[in-house]
Order: C-alpha cells, then structure tokens, then sequence
C-alpha cells in the first residue's frame, strides 16, 4: 500500500484493570474494532475512485485483507497484533471520523470473554451497576453516542448564529467540524433558517468562517472561533464562543453561553 508514514492507534488510557479483572482485555478488543473501521472506510473512499492507480492498489489489498463485512476481531488477529506505542490516532478521534455507515459494518463480540466472566462477581465489579459490558453492546453504545454528532451540531452552530446575525448582514457561514465526521457535506446535514451553511470555504470574502476547537471529549462545553468577513479577505472582526450544551428529553439545548470579545 502506499503509506506516505505509519499510523498508529491508541487509547485516552493505557489498558489496565482499573475496576475489573479483564479490563485490559476489552480495551483492546474495542482498540481492534475502531483499526477495522478505519481500514473498512479507506477502502470505501478507495473504490469511489476505480480509475486512480494508488486507490486501486489500496482497494485490491484491503479487500483480500478484511474480506466482506461484517468484521470482527477475528479479521484483526487474523493480520495484526497490537504493540505499546506513543499513540498518534486515539479510539475516539477514529471514531469520529470513521462515518456511522462504516461502523456498523464492524461488530465486537457479544459475550463476555472467559477472563472477564470469570471475575464478574468480584467486589471491584459489583460497583459497576450490574458489571462490564461485552464489548459488542460497547461498540452499539458508540454508534449511537456518534449518531448524536449532527444535532449537537445543529443546535450549537444555529445559537451561534442566531446571535451573530447582527455583526454581518451577509448570511453565508463557512463551517469546519475538525472533530467529527458527518457522514455528507454540511449544507446537507445542518439546517438555520435565512443562513446559507457550506463547509470551510477557503476564500471566504463576506459572511463567516465558524471553527469548532478546543474539543474534549465527553465533554459537552464546546468552543467556536469565527471570523467576519465584510468583502475583503482580512476578516472585519473575530472572536470565540464558549457554549456548555445539554442533553434534555426535548433534545439538545444550550443553557448558557459566553463570548470573547
């Protein structure tokens, strides 16, 4: 394959038995799930261009790697082992950019391995609400925590807007979502009424670049850059949004809100 560097995937934390007996194990597990994912999607982008030379080569060697879907951790051990490293891909940042279409063509086990279930009655799991999960229900879980991406989205990027529209009178918003994947282009997945959403415009000349940075994961308090422009390629103004976000059985909401400047 033509590999321009190595990648290497890795976890928040280093497996270890923290509150079960065989933790480790399923961090590993759940490791080698997102690695198939990735590879599932590279080859998927790969077949969308059957005339370019490099993704043929990349789709003629995944597709005798991985075989047809769905993958399990067979199909990783079957090729790879995993190594301690410096990690450069974490489980979630693969994840959410790996699209939800893709993911659900991989699956983790749905039982519980022996190790696991050997120690589900030990003091540390009793403490777990019921124990440890298999890594199967696991991988459901983040499939719908990923399907939650585009309406915390739509609802953080429609209050911004609502409050940045008396700085411009132009309504056209350049968009960039660094931390997630939404499956298509912006203006398809995200909707403010009397804005035109598109996603990151390189040449923006009036209208607004907004950026979501500062992103942490499983942490709901978000921060947006954005950038005015006014007819000119030097933005007229900046600034940065912090916004906590909330999940309410009406859906997401934004309780509050801070600028700079």
């Amino acid at each position: 394959m033509n590999l321009e560097r190595p990648h290497l995937w890795s976890q928040l934390e280093a497996p270890r038995d923290h509150d079960y007996e065989g933790q480790g194990e399923d961090a590993e597990t759940f490791l080698k799930l997102a690695v198939l994912a990735s590879f599932l999607d590279r080859l998927e982008r790969a077949s969308q261009a059957p005339t370019v030379e490099n993704d043929a080569v990349t789709r003629r060697v995944l597709t005798e790697l991985l075989g047809p879907p769905p993958l399990t951790v067979a199909t990783f051990d079957r090729w790879w082992h995993l190594e301690p490293a410096a990690g450069m891909s974490s489980v979630e940042s693969t994840l959410a950019h790996t699209p939800v279409r893709t993911l659900r063509k991989v699956r983790g086990p749905e039982v519980l391995s022996p190790l696991v279930q050997s120690h589900r009655s030990s003091s540390k799991v009793t403490a777990l609400e019921g124990g440890p999960r298999p890594v199967g229900e696991r991988w459901v879980a983040a499939l719908r925590e990923r399907e939650e991406d585009a309406p915390r989205l739509q609802c953080a990027v429609a209050w911004v807007l609502e409050r940045l529209v008396e700085k411009t009178p132009h309504r056209l918003c350049a968009l960039w979502t660094q931390p997630f994947s939404l499956d298509a282009p912006v203006e398809e997945v995200l909707r403010v009424p009397g804005w035109t959403l598109r996603s990151g415009i390189h040449d923006l000349r009036e209208g607004i670049k907004l950026t979501l940075e500062d992103f942490t994961w499983g942490d709901e308090t978000w921060t947006f850059r954005y950038k005015i422009y006014s007819g000119e390629r030097r933005a007229a103004s900046s600034g940065t949004v912090h916004l906590l976000l909330e999940k309410t059985p009406n859906g997401w909401e934004v309780p509050s809100g801070s600028w700079k400047p």
